[in-house]
């Protein structure tokens, strides 16, 4: 659950008291009066407003201060495993290819029983993922995610990620590979101990830190958006340890070989990488979609 200090829940108590009573959605939060009830100064006041902000219940305007944006109570209780279930839940539904349309705020809200303003914070951060987009008016438009733009993807990266090793000029960041060649050697180590999330965000900072070596934010920003792609596929794939463990093996060949200059060989280490991933990838994608819809495959936080 996410922590706040003793100041912080006063403030938080305090706003959601005014919330409930003297504010609508939209009515300016007055950071001063909120200060001066506690006899505070408004320094606190603004870091909590700038949380709820995050969290979606205010909003802020430049020059005009912050909104309210969601009266829900409800948004108060919010801790950030709920928020990053919430995550999961709308990309797992994405991969079943339920979120295929153009869709309203209000029928997401009732979709997945949420207040405004954690669905908003989910909506924000799959914006910046480049995962959905707001569409004119009020609904969301959600990326294509199938099957198929996923084959794209992995045709995409075999060319373009070995081809990003063997550019001139490339810079190895040894410092760099050597703590993430640490990273996988302690995940491996302790695999069965890591969840879904933690196995995906490491999978995808080591193939971020290949593309930063040829210094071309074209090509972080494409490898970023793949990342982004096979991150809805992949969470509900993350199950079968041993192709995880392996696949971080390969990741360690191909840093080995870099850190030895050897480009020629971490290309094609990258280039076999990258296929077997493919091939494992569609060899389980059906029995994995299906076990989702039949409700036997959880994510990680829904174990529990």
């Amino acid at each position: 659950m996410t922590k706040h200090t003793p100041l912080q829940t006063r403030i938080r108590d305090q706003l959601q008291r005014r919330f409930g009573e003297d504010l609508h959605v939209g009515d300016r939060v007055n950071e001063a009066e909120i200060a001066d009830a506690l006899g505070i100064s408004r320094t606190p006041v603004r870091k909590v407003l700038w949380q709820l902000q995050n969290e979606g219940v205010v909003s802020y305007e430049q020059h005009r201060g912050f909104r309210l944006a969601d009266a829900s109570a409800d948004v108060f209780d919010t801790d950030a495993e709920k928020n990053e279930l919430l995550d999961e839940r709308v990309m797992r539904d994405m991969a079943l290819g339920q979120l295929g349309s153009v869709i309203s705020e209000r029928a997401l809200m009732q979709k997945y029983a949420v207040p405004h303003g954690i669905l908003m914070s989910t909506l924000r951060r799959l914006m910046r993922d480049q995962l959905v987009e707001p569409s004119v008016g009020h609904g969301w438009i959600f990326a294509d995610v199938s099957a198929t733009a996923l084959e794209s993807g992995y045709k995409f990266r075999q060319i373009l990620e070995p081809a990003t090793i063997l550019a001139d000029p490339y810079f190895v960041d040894v410092e760099a590979f050597q703590a993430i060649d640490r990273d996988h050697a302690n995940t491996i180590a302790n695999i069965e101990k890591v969840d879904q999330r933690r196995l995906f965000d490491l999978d995808a900072k080591f193939h971020r830190l290949i593309a930063l070596g040829a210094k071309s934010a074209h090509l972080v920003d494409a490898i970023e958006r793949q990342n982004n792609i096979r991150r809805v596929n992949e969470y509900i794939g993350f199950v079968r340890l041993d192709r995880i463990r392996d696949s971080l093996g390969e990741h360690r060949n191909i840093i080995a070989a870099l850190l030895r200059g050897e480009r020629q060989v971490a290309a094609a280490l990258m280039r076999l990488h990258l296929q077997i991933s493919r091939d494992e990838t569609f060899k389980y994608i059906e029995d994995d979609l299906e076990r989702v819809r039949a409700g036997d495959l959880h994510l990680s936080l829904e174990k529990d």
